[in-house]
């Protein structure tokens, strides 16, 4: 009897240790981040069915693969956080180990992916992997966050979010334990750059520090033999829409019209048949236009939707134009770029608010369930014609009270959605970690150098905005 009952404890024994030691899809959730525009959602669909297939043909089996703005309709669930308590809640006590994180255009090579996994898993300090970012120096869009302390360890990191990343469903348990506690938190009202506050979220402080991301190899910014991910272009969808379909309306006031103005006509407004700067003060030469609204220091809320009101009442006469960039004085555009990159999108009587997305109030739960998107308008706005018409019939509580903000709050309130394009920028080239800035060619950027007004266009958009070049591509 003891001899049996030693047999059946040696054999649950080994069966445990074939378990711990095994690994495969069984272990892994995938989560795609995706969007519900038309465009974003096709390409989620795409990479989904692309997991599901190379996954079958690995293993014969069905692969737990989500896509968030379907599977997860949460606001937020593109800054991570708010995903944590529906995945966890999901799968905890079950086979799954690792969840990955992915955006749309992420490419994913399943085998080597599931094999990267394994080899994290044998190695339980490792709670998080991917393709490690850093700072230089402080910067606007990560709150002027830096951690000092870290310096000699290589510094902070976090991942870059189209190369994909992964965490233990054990330590999104943690957590979340540790934010209904309150020993975890965000500092910031705003999300701006959701890699960097997760792994922020995620470290917390020097006095009780979390896992930093463990960089893997196997997670690429450009494709590799060796790479189990790696971000893929944003493709043309057929042929560049036409310039002349873009109606560019340019914030700004009579103090900045012999500086910022004259940068803006040195440089994309060139390239442009529709400008128009709308100021406090008409000035023929730019061409600027009184929009009868007093000037002021901050948010601009008034001028902005009386912009907008003015430009879809002028649009109604120009039946060729189904689109309207809202841009400042300081924003820095590729006319080229912005064309091939609205070529994926709906304009003219479809609502489409594109640009690139902040957040407020996710990252703390007595504000996450009121937190809305905004299109941040330094990097510019593309707005088809309806979806302008939209935003200007929203009311500004003051006329100062910040614009885009403002036109957030009530895209949320009247259900417009809003889309995230990575290819807009609120900031300086500099502002951004080299490699995720150059995952591809950018259509904007926002401030001039303040020695060199004309570095960045020239830096960045001038050669494909030259019309010889212009023409090249379009013969091919």
């Amino acid at each position: 009897m003891n001899l049996k009952l030693k047999l059946k404890t040696l054999v649950l024994i080994l069966a445990y240790i074939e378990y711990v030691s095994s690994f495969d899809s069984r272990n892994v959730v995938f989560t795609i981040v995706s969007q519900q525009e038309p465009y974003h959602a096709s390409v989620a669909k795409r990479l989904k069915e692309n997991i599901e297939t190379q996954v079958w043909e690995l293993e014969e089996r069905q692969p737990k693969v989500h896509v968030t703005h379907e599977d997860f309709p949460i606001p937020g669930a593109w800054t991570i956080i708010p995903l944590l308590r529906p995945l966890v809640t999901k799968y905890n006590g079950s086979d799954v180990r690792w969840v990955v994180f992915v955006e749309s255009h992420t490419a994913v090579r399943c085998k080597r992916l599931i094999d990267a996994l394994a080899a994290a898993d044998r190695h339980k300090d490792t709670m998080w992997i991917g393709y490690p970012l850093r700072d230089d120096e402080p910067t606007i869009i990560h709150h002027f966050t830096f951690y000092e302390e870290l310096e000699e360890e290589g510094g902070f990191v976090y991942p870059n979010f189209a190369s994909g990343f992964a965490m233990r469903i054990q330590l999104m348990e943690k957590l979340l334990d540790q934010i209904e506690r309150g020993d975890r938190k965000l500092e910031a009202d705003f999300s701006i750059d959701p890699a960097f506050e997760l792994a922020q979220l995620i470290y917390g402080d020097k006095t009780n520090p979390g896992p930093l991301l463990t960089a893997d190899p196997s997670f690429c910014v450009v494709s590799a033999d060796n790479c189990a991910t790696y971000p893929r272009q944003f493709d043309i969808c057929g042929s560049p829409i036409p310039e002349s379909s873009i109606y560019f309306a340019v914030k700004t006031w009579s103090g900045f019209h012999s500086t910022r103005a004259k940068v803006v006509k040195k440089t994309w407004g060139k390239h442009v048949t529709n400008i128009m700067f709308y100021s406090d003060k008409d000035d023929p030469s730019l061409p600027a236009e009184a929009v009868g609204v007093p000037n002021t220091k901050t948010g601009h809320c008034l001028k902005t939707v009386t912009i907008l009101q003015r430009v879809v009442e002028r649009v109604r006469d120009l039946p060729h134009v189904k689109w309207i960039f809202l841009a400042d004085d300081d924003t820095i555009l590729g006319v080229q770029r912005l064309c091939e990159v609205l070529s994926c999108y709906r304009g003219g009587d479809d609502v489409t608010i594109l640009g690139e997305r902040y957040g407020y109030g996710y990252g703390k739960r007595e504000t996450a369930s009121k937190g809305y998107d905004y299109v941040t308008g330094g990097g510019g706005a593309a707005l088809s014609v309806a979806g302008a018409a939209a935003l200007g019939a929203c009311a500004c509580a003051d006329p100062a009270a910040p614009d885009d903000m403002t036109l957030g709050a009530c895209a949320r309130i009247l259900r417009l959605p809003l889309t995230h394009s990575p290819l807009f920028h609120q900031a300086r080239p500099r502002e951004y970690a080299r490699e995720a800035v150059a995952r591809d060619r950018p259509a904007t950027f926002h401030r001039h150098e303040p020695r060199d007004p004309l570095r960045v266009y020239v830096t960045w958009f001038q050669h494909h905005d030259l019309p010889a070049n212009r023409n090249w591509k379009d013969e091919l």
